[in-house]
């Protein structure tokens, strides 16, 4: 079993960097210089940049804000409640969206692990480099306040700095390079599945996940890689035993409208029996449950039937999208904003005035990693290719070792086997 399993892994790796040469190949004319690469479709960016501002409305700081006055009547206090409710409650869909757009075409790919390393290499750059800027702003607004920390949070939220991936600071681009790790062989195994046996894995799936309130019935299903595992498995259904569904735009438009049915309707009789405050995660604000599902799959499908736009200005903007998430869900955005809307009054206006502020740390996040994405340009990223070709090379000489030292636990387990009957 041991010595198939390193075989099978010799042979994998030999595959990997096989399409990796084809790879290289494809990208040379009879000349020898480099094709242009392909343009993204700047449809699916715009439903990119859509996703982040879902996420940041989501990650505001809407329990520092006084928006409802509790001594006031129903209806004066049930209209503040409901629309802080339907602005801060995007954020499940936020974070479905901004999944499935990777799954949908990850599933279509041919799955390289030194590609999927290269990638996770990528995103550990950025995580670093904002990891440390943040830290950097924190420690800055303590000092300017006169305030400091204890030392064990200070203490947890410098290793968080230090190591950002394997700490946890942020669980999405953690649990997204977790699952780029097992993708290739979960896709594998996905495609061994009939077509009946992977509906019956969907449809079981959303069965236990999809219709219940995930605060209310957690089933373990929390924010980690467990979810990018359940969305993906559905995702590559639809996308390998569906094609008639995901080329229609008509599908594309229900989808939508049943999940903002859905999604908004129960949203709406939660707060009409609790005014007094908005309620998260109930359904429309998870994104394992249906009516997210629903949407995102629905604007993804939009995006991908329209007729495809190909703009470098918004591709290049959309690709500092991540950063948004970063600055938004770190502590430093916490220490800047909740001041800044914890003394406004109870009504629209504070609620206003948040809108505004999330929407400003969107625009200056974006600007501020595009400026980060050109000083990588002529620094870090020069000399990317030998950083990827080093790194696979790295993880699978750990790779060998490790199968090796099985190998060797197999056959003395064996040899302890056979001694045993022997006696």
């Amino acid at each position: 079993m041991l010595l198939s399993l390193s075989r099978d892994r010799r042979i994998v790796s030999g595959c990997d960097v096989l399409h990796s040469a084809w790879e290289r190949n494809a990208k040379m004319t009879t000349h020898g210089k480099l094709q242009p690469t392909k343009i993204r479709n700047s449809n699916v960016e715009v439903v990119r940049l859509i996703a982040m501002v879902m996420i940041v409305l989501n990650h505001a700081p809407w329990n520092a804000l006084h928006y409802v006055d509790v001594d006031a009547g129903y209806v004066q206090r049930l209209g503040p409640t409901l629309f802080v409710s339907f602005l801060s409650n995007w954020g499940g869909v936020g974070d479905c969206l901004f999944f499935v757009i990777s799954a949908w075409f990850l599933c279509d790919e041919r799955q390289s692990y030194r590609k999927n390393l290269s990638r996770c290499w990528h995103l550990e750059k950025q995580l670093w480099f904002w990891s440390v800027v943040l830290f950097a702003g924190c420690l800055t607004i303590w000092h300017m306040r006169g305030t400091t920390p204890e030392g064990k949070p200070l203490a947890a939220l410098g290793l968080k700095t230090i190591f950002p991936f394997a700490a946890n600071m942020w669980w999405y681009p953690t649990s997204y390079m977790l699952f780029l790790l097992v993708c290739p062989l979960l896709t594998r195994g996905l495609r061994a599945l009939p077509r009946a046996r992977h509906a019956a894995l969907c449809v079981g799936l959303l069965l236990m996940f999809g219709w219940t309130p995930a605060s209310i019935f957690p089933l373990n299903m929390i924010y980690s890689i467990v979810l990018f595992v359940y969305l993906y498995i559905l995702m590559c259904y639809v996308k390998w035993h569906m094609p008639d569904f995901v080329a229609n735009k008509g599908i594309g438009y229900r989808l939508l409208i049943f999940g903002l049915i859905l999604g908004l309707g129960s949203q709406l009789i939660v707060q009409c029996i609790m005014p007094n405050r908005a309620i998260w995660t109930v359904w429309m604000n998870s994104p394992r449950c249906i009516s997210s599902i629903c949407v995102a799959l629905g604007i993804v499908v939009l995006a991908t039937t329209a007729r495809p736009r190909h703009s470098r200005s918004v591709n290049y903007v959309a690709a500092s999208t991540l950063a948004v998430y970063l600055v938004c869900t770190h502590p430093c955005a916490a220490l800047v904003l909740v001041p800044l809307v914890a003394t406004e009054p109870s009504g629209f206006v504070g609620v206003t005035k948040l809108v505004g502020l999330a929407l400003l740390v969107y625009l200056v996040a974006l600007m501020l990693d595009m400026l980060r994405h050109w000083m990588f340009g002529w620094s870090i990223d020069r000399n990317v290719q030998p950083q990827n070709a080093w790194i696979a090379a790295t993880a699978e000489k750990l790779l060998d070792r490790g199968v090796s030292l099985l190998d060797r636990l197999g056959v003395v387990s064996s040899q302890s086997d056979v001694s045993s009957a022997a006696r």
